[in-house]
């Protein structure tokens, strides 16, 4: 790579470095809004609902980098050719290519970047990220009691809790049950805790007192050291933890194992999802590619570039969305993920054939003397 092109390169490599941090943060405060119930369903701490966010990051970045890549590679180029220093260049005999190869030097580094995070990165953090959120529903204590609130768990049944611990033991816990055809019965205790067995759950009052009124208007008072108050009418059974087609590694992907298919019902959606993180990558270098022919094909234009610009983006858009067409044709049929591959590289071909494409040949005037014969 020559003085000029490293320039270039470095020229290119800034704007995508902002773009990408920029689409990083909507993708992290749009992750945020739907993980908002972390705080105010499970009453979990911003530490938690800071970790499940950024783990769902990779996937959501390695959607949003070729878009970045688009959006970094049509600002430079726009500014270079506005400065006159692409024109410079060309008239300095740099060639097309030469002016290009930057563009594909970046593009290249990005798809092995986003190949890393597909296969590597998004399968270690939707991993962990699914085992938080299994551990956080199914924390019936954390799902039932908000602290310091009184929490309706059915009809007829209030609980209140003065704090709850990290592992689930709560303090001075109050229950009024209203249920009891002989009177409402109202159970407190200095300690609390949540247990499960089987599709059996229970809630172990330790070092309490029951308080109830019978039909006869008595009142009925008694000391308990341990009292286990029913919660199945209030909690399901416990879900089984599995991981999806996005927590799986590649190789998970390609040879599912016999439980795989009979969940999904055969292994086409695991295809599609290998396939899928093996072709989205190639958009990054369609997209570069695509924004590059803005500017690199043709001649050059004095009345800006807006038309251009704005032909690629609508071709830009149309590749992905058939892309994303073709993921979702794949899950029915497996002979569609050839088809998964051939959309970028179509992409990449199409923009290098507008690339080179000959100019226009004008004709030439031929100036004839006013003289007549």
């Amino acid at each position: 790579m020559i003085l000029l092109q490293r320039y270039f390169f470095n020229q290119l490599l800034w704007p995508f470095i902002t773009a990408i941090a920029a689409f990083a943060r909507l993708a992290l405060l749009t992750q945020s809004l739907s993980n908002v119930d972390l705080v105010s369903g499970y009453s979990e701490t911003a530490l938690t609902f800071v970790k499940v966010t950024a783990l769902a990051l990779p996937q959501l970045t390695a959607l949003l980098v070729p878009i970045a890549l688009f959006v970094a590679v049509l600002s430079t180029l726009n500014r270079l050719t506005s400065d006159s220093e692409q024109v410079i260049a060309s008239a300095a005999g740099l060639s097309r290519f030469g002016l290009l190869s930057p563009v594909i030097r970046l593009g290249i580094y990005v798809l092995l970047a986003n190949l890393v995070v597909n296969l590597l990165v998004q399968p270690i953090a939707y991993r962990e990220m699914r085992r938080e959120l299994h551990t956080l529903r199914s924390d019936v204590a954390a799902s039932l009691v908000t602290p310091g609130a009184f929490s309706q768990l059915g009809q007829g049944v209030t609980i209140y809790a003065r704090d709850r611990s990290r592992d689930g033991r709560m303090q001075d816990i109050l229950i009024h049950d209203s249920r009891g055809e002989d009177g409402a019965s109202t159970y407190s205790a200095r300690e609390g805790v949540v247990v499960r067995s089987g599709d059996r759950s229970a809630m172990v009052l330790i070092d309490g007192n029951l308080q109830q009124i019978d039909a006869a208007g008595e009142l009925y008072y008694a000391n308990f050291d341990r009292y286990e108050f029913d919660l199945g009418e209030f909690v399901g059974p416990a879900d089984a933890m599995f991981f999806k087609e996005s927590d799986r590694f590649l190789h998970e992907l390609l040879w599912p194992s016999a439980a795989e298919i009979a969940r999904t019902g055969g292994p086409e959606r695991a295809w599609a999802e290998a396939h899928y993180r093996l072709s989205g990558p190639l958009y990054n270098l369609a997209f570069a590619l695509i924004a590059a022919a803005c500017f690199l094909a043709g001649d050059h234009s004095r009345m800006g570039y807006g038309r251009r610009v704005m032909i690629a983006v609508g071709a830009g858009l149309t590749l992905r969305l058939i892309g994303f067409a073709m993921q979702s044709a794949s899950a029915d049929d497996a002979a569609m993920n050839v088809a998964q591959y051939l959309i970028p590289i179509a992409g990449m071909v199409g923009a290098i054939a507008v690339i080179y494409w000959p100019a226009r040949t004008r004709p030439r005037q031929i100036k004839t003397s006013g003289a007549s014969a």
